[in-house]
């Protein structure tokens, strides 16, 4: 709630609507001069990263730019306190801002006099104290949908002098900056407008108190209080309506409704509610699709003890065996191949089974989704399962699925790196995500000490790294090139720029030679921390398979349901700066492709690592820059 230190003043609109409105001659209110205040964004995410509040121009919210950020040496940077989810802040507005003029009326007739603002907290994983294009802006002052449209909230506006109209309502045709708003007159320097009231309230008071408030990238969307009935449709409406790859991944959301609306009508239990869900995850090919349907573990809280993998050519190996499983108990050992299932080609089987927590974007990654799921389902469920241990004749058993259990297994043990140099001098640098900010601070560390010994060569290993923050991947790919560039962009449904990811150079800069590891776990940023070097030729890409090809932006796209059920669907697509979609289904290929086959599924030696070492002796001088 605004508490109104001074003179907060509502505009009476006139009976024609377009007249301007006088200040009372009695008084003269004070300007905005601090605005100070609380957020607290859904997203929890953002908890573990640097912020910044900032004043900005929001002339490009309600234009073709809205992403438009000041330049550097013009932003107004306040402070804050907390965290993203429970957090405060203050800033001091300048005398004079630094902005564009703008037209009150959407027209092509900027008014050098007038000028719009909003408050915003970004993230700033870089530290870099000012507000850049590749961070999030997480909240605002203005009230800013996914799709970056403004509905409502408080603007900030500068005028120049006591003469300067602006709307104190919205016109017939409810939109804001067009011809038939009706309007008032502001008093010179700064005023706050709340959009949220009919007419707009203005308030100048000196010290004014905002919350901010999340934006639709922050933001989850809570649909738990609907029913069954009313989620579906709901649902499909809004995600239809931001989903970015539809044409790509071949989408029949005509098809979908008419499947899943129907049935959501005749839904009893949260059971039949959370399968018309996973029904939906099923139809989505986006690996960023995932899901949590607590209704619905007892289709597979059931295991065989076993875990599967695939080789190159195709073939299903056991390459774990739980001490006393049903497997074990049959006799099954790791190297085992698997070729029936039930009676029928275990291919047959495999492409049958029924995701349980999330998609693919790939078609390697949907293997292994269900090699990972075979084993599985209801406890107490029994299955024929033909199998050929190393050096013994093929056999067929019966195993009944139990209650899984931890215990000790034959693996495969992958290497346990405690150094960032190899024995060959090359350095080593393993991440496993871009969701932490101290990551970044220790691949810096990293990055410094190899520099320091002047290391030949660095492996960066982001395989099974699920990804995270882009603009982390941004700031780890930016200790190695010497120009910046953009690598890729996202535009909102409408095409407006939205996003764009960056590399922005970071002393000190590595010039030697790099390798990159991948594999069908290196997902969503990490996808494009490969696409950086790949697409730069900074890099020889090492892997048994591309990458996971999970190129979407999940901002905004969490959706809590009934009986704590959850989804997550994408939100924007990833381009190249060309526009073109990219990485998305199909991942970043590795240049030096290792084949997966019986024998180095078992082998404790990393193939793939080996063959990155190997690659440094056919690179030639590295290329720096872009």
């Amino acid at each position: 709630m605004i508490k109104r230190l001074c003179i907060v003043v509502t505009v009476l609109v006139l009976l024609s609507g377009l007249a301007p409105v006088a200040w009372a001659q009695r008084s003269v209110p004070t300007e905005v001069e601090q605005l100070s205040g609380k957020f607290s964004v859904a997203y929890q995410g953002y908890d573990s990263l640097p912020l910044l509040v900032g004043l900005n121009d929001a002339s490009g919210l309600f234009g073709n730019d809205p992403i438009y950020l000041l330049p550097k040496a013009q932003q107004v940077i306040g402070t804050y306190d907390g965290s993203a989810s429970n957090g405060t802040y203050q800033i001091d507005l300048p005398p004079k801002p630094a902005g564009r003029p703008f037209d009150v009326t959407g027209g092509k007739s900027p008014n050098p006099n007038l000028m719009i603002f909003d408050i915003r907290l970004m993230s700033d994983v870089a530290s870099r104290g000012y507000m850049a294009l590749n961070e999030d802006m997480i909240a605002s002052t203005l009230k800013i949908s996914i799709d970056y449209v403004v509905e409502g909230g408080k603007l900030l506006v500068w005028t120049a002098d006591d003469k300067e109209q602006f709307p104190s309502d919205y016109g017939a045709d409810h939109k804001l900056f067009t011809a038939d708003d009706p309007r008032l007159t502001l008093p010179a320097g700064w005023s706050l407008v709340n959009l949220d009231r009919s007419p707009f309230d203005v308030i100048r008071e000196a010290k004014a108190d905002v919350d901010l408030i999340t934006t639709g990238a922050g933001d989850t969307v809570n649909y738990t209080s609907l029913s069954c009935a009313e989620l579906i449709p709901t649902f499909l409406d809004r995600v239809q309506k931001v989903y970015p790859f539809t044409d790509l991944h071949k989408i029949d959301w005509a098809k979908l409704r008419a499947t899943l609306i129907p049935a959501s009508k005749t839904a009893k239990t949260a059971a039949d509610c959370q399968r018309l869900i996973r029904d939906f995850g099923n139809a989505i090919p986006d690996g960023h699709v995932d899901f949590g349907l607590p209704a619905l573990v007892s289709d597979y809280n059931g295991g065989l003890g076993i875990r599967l993998d695939s080789t190159s050519e195709g073939k299903v190996v056991v390459v774990l065996v739980r001490d006393d499983s049903p497997a074990a108990q049959a006799g099954m050992k790791p190297g085992a191949i698997i070729t029936r299932w039930d009676g029928r080609p275990v291919q047959d089987a495999l492409r049958d089974v029924t995701l349980q927590y999330a998609n693919s974007s790939t078609p390697h990654g949907l293997l292994a989704l269900r090699l990972s799921l075979l084993p599985f389902g209801k406890r107490g469920t029994s299955v024929d399962v033909t199998f050929q241990n190393p050096g013994q004749p093929e056999t067929t058993a019966r195993l009944t699925r139990v209650e899984p259990k931890p215990g000790s297994a034959i693996r495969k043990d992958r290497p346990d790196v405690k150094d960032y140099k190899l024995p060959s001098g090359i350095g080593y640098i393993r991440v496993n995500s871009f969701l932490e900010a101290g990551t970044l601070r220790d691949f810096d560390r990293a990055v410094d000490s190899l520099i320091a010994s002047n290391a030949p060569g660095i492996i960066i290993d982001v395989r099974s790294n699920p990804g995270g923050f882009s603009q982390m991947s941004d700031a780890m790919a930016s200790r190695f090139f010497d120009q910046g560039f953009i690598v890729g962009k996202q535009f909102a449904s409408d095409g407006r720029l939205v996003y764009e990811m960056i590399v922005d150079p970071r002393q000190p800069i590595y010039h030697g030679p790099l390798a990159i590891l991948v594999d069908r776990n290196t997902a969503s940023a990490a996808d494009l921390f490969a696409y950086t070097f790949k697409s730069s030729k900074r890099a020889t890409i090492v892997g048994n398979t591309p990458s996971a090809g999970m190129a979407g932006t999940v901002s905004g796209g969490q959706y809590l349901l009934p009986d704590g059920a959850f989804i997550q669907v994408p939100t924007g697509g990833f381009t190249d700066a060309n526009g073109k979609l990219a990485v998305e289904g199909e991942g970043v290929a590795p240049d030096v492709l290792v084949p997966v086959t019986v024998d180095s599924l078992l082998s404790p030696k990393d193939d793939v690592l080996e063959a990155a070492v190997a690659s440094f002796k056919l690179q030639s001088a590295p290329v720096v820059g872009q």
